[in-house]
């Protein structure tokens, strides 16, 4: 009797086994999706830090829908690991410096895959240059609104010791209110930063009112 019993418990745990390792086993997601949030073509500044700034991966057909964040970094690319298959990109409300849309771009995912994904940003920037005059850093560069409904709370220059610079990294900073768009000329002494620091990056940005994410350079500049 002892044998007959222990022979089936064999058989169970054995077939548990089999079932646990077959699950262990399941392939992870092996294409990679790659793009850059862009206006006009070009790329969108955001803060990269603290994964502050994410869209989301939708994805049809299962019976829980649960969106794939999907973070941008400072300059405007982003990238996710994803089986293959069909997908919805969209913006994710309240978050980001540009106006949500009810709009989703379709993305084919078949192996590794490409895309721009097109955004209608409050403000712009473009022809940012940055230049050291002595120990005085000097960015020039224009401001275009592009929605109507919003304003500029305050531009800021930033410099950091990293090449992450943003509104919540950053060793100094100088803040101009007031502001409209045009063409944009703010200063900042950074003589301790370039005596102190082995290297210094600098980076524009523009805070939108009501909006928690800046706009910035998508570029950001080494000037040490």
């Amino acid at each position: 009797m002892k044998t007959f019993f222990v022979k089936p418990v064999l058989l169970f745990l054995f077939s548990v086994l089999i079932i646990a390792c077959g699950k262990d086993n399941y392939e992870a997601p092996s294409s990679m999706l790659t793009g850059v949030v862009t206006y006009n073509g070009k790329p969108v500044g955001v803060r990269g830090s603290n994964a502050s700034v994410r869209l989301q991966l939708w994805q049809d057909g299962f019976p829980v829908k649960t969106p794939i964040d999907v973070f941008v970094s400072q300059d405007g690319s982003f990238s996710a690991q994803l089986f293959d298959g069909t997908y919805k990109l969209v913006t994710v409300p309240g978050n980001g410096p540009w106006e949500h849309t009810a709009d989703t771009l379709q993305v084919e995912v078949r192996g590794d895959t490409h895309i721009d994904f097109s955004v209608r940003p409050f403000f712009s920037l473009s022809e940012v240059d940055y230049k050291l005059e002595g120990q005085e850093l000097v960015a020039t560069f224009d401001l275009e609104r592009i929605s109507e409904i919003r304003t500029i709370d305050d531009v800021s220059l930033l410099v950091n010791d990293t090449y992450f610079v943003d509104l919540g990294h950053f060793t100094a900073r100088e803040t101009l209110t007031g502001i409209d768009e045009g063409t944009i000329t703010i200063r900042l002494n950074v003589g301790s930063q370039l005596a102190s620091s082995n290297s210094v990056f600098a980076r524009v940005g523009v805070k939108i009112n009501g909006i928690t994410e800046a706009i910035y350079d998508s570029h950001v500049e080494k000037i040490k």
